[in-house]
């Protein structure tokens, strides 16, 4: 079954592709590839790898990972350990691609344990050790504790052997084991706070592996280290040294490497024009940067281009020693982009979505009366409530087929990373807001399970709940008329509300119909 499927994924060049008829049928095969390797007495498929390589490219990671799993366990029923770890290390690689949620995360800390405890297994644990490190720096945001662990398997891995580790290790290179490690953390000692000392290990894991560089290493390893050192150059405000080694890159990068290297070319480049107060320029460079990020389907990618991109608004705003952040986000056109952004994640709901629940969400602020500030405070959180959106996989969010348990606790963590996103370019009460428009006055809601929510919040939560409704977001789901919702909302179907803004709604449809 394996082969048929993959055969059928090599017909798919993009996410793009993956548009009204070709979605459902990708679909379909997909959950009966998973049916299928999730069956432990199955003949072994030699193709699952693959097919996980060629979900990840179409922007599915997560399906990846539940492929990788799965196969995992298959090799694990029939003795086959070193399969087993091979297998699940590649699971937690593309759940990183993805969004690596807490019980992942508790997964890849209970592996790591279990690799301490075996002795023959070791060459897997410097890996193991990496994507655990790779969730607390990329998603949890505690660098600091990601970098002892980096160390740690950077230590280890210099204690094997290159024919000991690709003798247990099958597939893999040592040299592109000691180069990921290393470029993974560079990554998060760029964005943390950094003393001398700090600096000077930069400097010195900038250097890993380059006394054993050879015709071995791949390609996109090769380049993945030179856009490290490019963008410690732009960090420190090397600006020149930056261009040239950026030149460089995108001189002599292939044809099959360059979707890997673009989106990460044009993010640096970005950094680049910000340090030189190229506002525009550089808002431009990221935005293309996470259109392709996007478009070659690398979720990872599409969050570092999301958290950088943050970064240089701070950067420019820095620079103009402002005061009101509000004025200079908005007419820099901070949100119009994080809306952009969002749009090319969620397709069938996306900035549209937004911009309905901005207006319904206004119209029940008028309804109760609320003060002009706080109406102005209403609209925005409602334009930017779901931006948290951003951080989640695009088939996650635009997937047609039933959710299983995982997809429900991926899609349940756009609040949070929303509110996030949303502090560091000091909106804190938006951020609020967004953190909270799932949470219910009954306590069901989540991700808190809170019962005491503000008047705005319940707004907006309110309004994103009916416009949902009353649209088509996933296929399988038959969008509502409007008093049926407002029916629904009174019986508390749709979670609990106080009759005061369920009243507001009301009053906003009735008036919109009349």
């Amino acid at each position: 079954m394996g082969e048929m499927f993959l055969k059928y994924l090599s017909t798919l060049n993009s996410p793009h592709d993956l548009v009204d008829s070709v979605l459902i049928g990708f679909s379909e095969r997909l959950s009966d590839y998973l049916d299928f390797i999730r069956n432990k007495d199955r003949d072994e498929d030699p193709k699952s790898i693959e097919i996980g390589r060629r979900l990840r490219d179409l922007g599915a990671p997560m399906e990846s990972y539940k492929i990788m799993h799965a196969d995992a366990y298959y090799y694990k029923f029939r003795g086959n350990e070193r399969m087993f770890w091979l297998q699940m290390y590649l699971a937690g690689a593309f759940a990183n691609l993805g969004y690596p949620t807490k019980s992942i995360e508790k997964e890849a800390r209970y592996f790591c344990e279990e690799l301490k405890r075996k002795e023959k297994e070791q060459p897997f644990l410097p890996l193991f050790l990496n994507n655990y490190a790779v969730i607390l720096h990329v998603y949890r945001e505690h660098c600091s504790d990601a970098n002892e662990i980096y160390q740690e398997a950077i230590s280890l891995i210099r204690k094997i052997s290159p024919e000991q580790f690709e003798s247990v290790v099958l597939g893999r290179k040592y040299l592109w084991a000691l180069k990921l490690i290393s470029n993974d953390y560079t990554d998060s000692l760029f964005v943390t706070d950094r003393t001398i000392k700090d600096d000077e290990e930069l400097e010195r894991v900038l250097n890993i592996g380059e006394e054993k560089i050879e015709e071995t290493e791949s390609e996109p390893i090769k380049f993945l280290t030179l856009l490290n050192k490019a963008e410690a150059k732009a960090r420190i405000g090397k600006t020149d040294e930056a261009d040239e080694i950026l030149e460089g890159i995108i001189r002599d990068v292939g044809e099959t490497t360059r979707g890997f290297v673009e989106p990460g070319y044009h993010r640096i480049k970005a950094l680049v024009m910000a340090n030189k107060g190229n506002a525009e320029k550089s808002i431009d460079l990221m935005i293309r940067s996470l259109e392709e990020a996007g478009y070659y389907g690398n979720t990872l990618s599409e969050t570092l281009t999301m958290r950088d991109g943050l970064h240089v608004y701070n950067i420019l705003a820095s620079k103009k020693g402002l005061k009101d952040l509000h004025i200079f986000f908005k007419e820099k056109g901070l949100f119009e982009y994080l809306l952009n952004v969002l749009k090319i994640k969620d397709w069938y709901l996306g900035s549209e979505h937004t911009e309905n629940v901005r207006k319904t969400a206004m119209g029940i602020s008028d309804v109760l009366l609320l003060k002009q500030d706080e109406t102005k405070l209403i609209g925005t959180s409602a334009l930017l409530h779901d931006i948290g959106k951003c951080a989640i996989p695009w088939y996650s969010l635009n997937k047609i087929t039933p959710l299983d348990d995982l997809d429900w606790e991926v899609l349940q963590v756009h609040p949070a990373e929303g509110a996030k996103m949303l502090r560091k370019l000091g909106l804190e009460e938006e951020a609020e807001i967004a953190e909270d428009h799932h949470e219910r006055i009954d306590g069901r809601g989540y991700p808190e399970g809170k019962k005491n929510i503000d008047l705005k919040t319940e707004i907006v939560a309110i309004s994103d709940t009916y416009n949902a409704a009353i649209t088509p977001n996933r296929r399988y789901r038959i969008p509502k008329m409007p008093m049926d919702v407002i029916y629904e909302l009174k019986k508390g179907k749709k979670g609990k509300f106080s009759s005061k803004v369920i009243y507001a709604l009301e009053k906003c449809i009735l008036e919109k119909s009349s």
